[in-house]
């Protein structure tokens, strides 16, 4: 959003709690309209915070009708904010606003494989129901391009603009691993398909010194406290804590206070916080259902079979031997992707496709 903001009007329509939370944010007005300053470089934008978690079809609509934009953008899918802008569109009542919606890597193998039957379902009712006519499709790579052709439609109105991530760091910090001791840090959103448990349970067949320290909101409370079972089985020679969640402006700092970034994630269109690693110089072990993928290859990291328990933990056993100085290679590389990805963006043009 901050990098089209010379171009575009940006109003966004969301709750006005953090995830979980009881409590809305600081400092807003509910149910109204505020000025949010996203950079100090950059104009405001508005957001219209709600009072409740859930809005009704008709306060959804008056406050779309307010904003009155030529274009409605759906974040994800099978959420409210994905149902009731198309319902409305179908019953006429957002004529000549175009909706555009990313799916946001959930049409993924893997992001399909959690509560499958109950997706299916939901996706199957929306084409009966033509909710999808007119619709354009905002893929984020062309893997995310495919899904949309595969579960929605195969002439769906598809266009691949890249994530826009934020910019490396200036200033790289070297990393200070220290031989026979790898110190991990998971930041995510605590869910089945980022796969926490299974991380927890490789761990527990570790024979290396490892540490594992765990940021991000528990989203699934019956899924974390599996986790935390898992975490209470723990061998001597494995420390893991949780350390609640960290500030998205913090989250590249944090990062580098790691050896590397680790997530056994079941699918991710373009995973931001394993973006960030890379964009601090740090290493990532993950799955092979990410857009990152050789990392082996390019000596930035290691992309594992999470299918495959014994040999994840055969890599965790063989990383904590590896010294400072071989590290920082791996190190390096890393920051090597993130400057690549970032420097061939064309996002303006691409953008400018899907917008226009």
């Amino acid at each position: 959003m901050i990098a089209l903001q010379h171009e575009y009007d940006f109003k966004v329509i969301t709750t006005a709690f953090d995830l979980n939370e009881t409590q809305p944010y600081q400092n807003i007005q509910l149910n109204a309209w505020n000025k949010v300053q996203l950079t100090n470089n950059t104009p405001a934008i508005e957001v219209w915070y709600s009072s409740t978690h859930s809005l009704k079809t008709n306060t959804f609509k008056k406050v779309i009708l307010e904003a009155n934009p030529a274009i409605i953008y759906i974040n994800g899918l099978f959420t409210q904010w994905f149902t009731k802008p198309l319902l409305l569109k179908k019953a006429g009542s957002l004529k000549g606003m175009d909706i555009v919606i990313c799916p946001r890597g959930m049409l993924q193998a893997g992001a399909l494989s959690v509560k499958p039957f109950k997706k299916k379902l939901f996706l199957s009712a929306f084409k009966n129901a033509t909710l999808f006519k007119g619709v354009r499709w905002h893929a984020t790579n062309e893997e995310e391009a495919n899904d949309i052709a595969k579960h929605i439609h195969a002439k769906a109105n598809s266009i691949v603009a890249y994530n826009i991530p934020k910019p490396p760091v200036i200033n790289l910090t070297q990393s200070n691993k220290q031989e026979n001791k790898l110190r991990l840090i998971y930041l995510s959103l605590i869910t089945e398909k980022k796969n926490l448990l299974l991380l927890l349970q490789i761990l527990q067949q570790c024979k290396a010194t490892i540490e594992l320290d765990i940021f991000g909101p528990i989203k699934d409370t019956a899924y974390w406290n599996l986790c935390l079972a898992a975490m209470q089985q723990m061998p001597a020679n494995i420390k893991v804590q949780y350390k609640n969640d960290v500030q998205p402006i913090e989250v590249q700092h944090t990062i580098e206070q790691y050896d590397a970034f680790v997530s056994l994630t079941k699918g991710e269109n373009f995973g931001h916080a394993l973006f960030e690693a890379f964009s601090c110089g740090r290493p990532v072990i993950t799955s092979n259902f990410t857009p990152w993928k050789q990392l082996q290859a390019k000596q930035a990291g290691w992309n594992v079979d999470i299918s495959n328990k014994d040999s994840i933990v055969e890599v965790f056993n063989q990383l904590s031997n590896i010294s400072k100085n071989d590290w920082n290679i791996y190190c390096n590389h890393g920051y090597s992707v993130a400057q690549q990805y970032y420097q061939q963006l064309n996002y303006q043009q691409n953008y400018s496709a899907l917008f226009n």
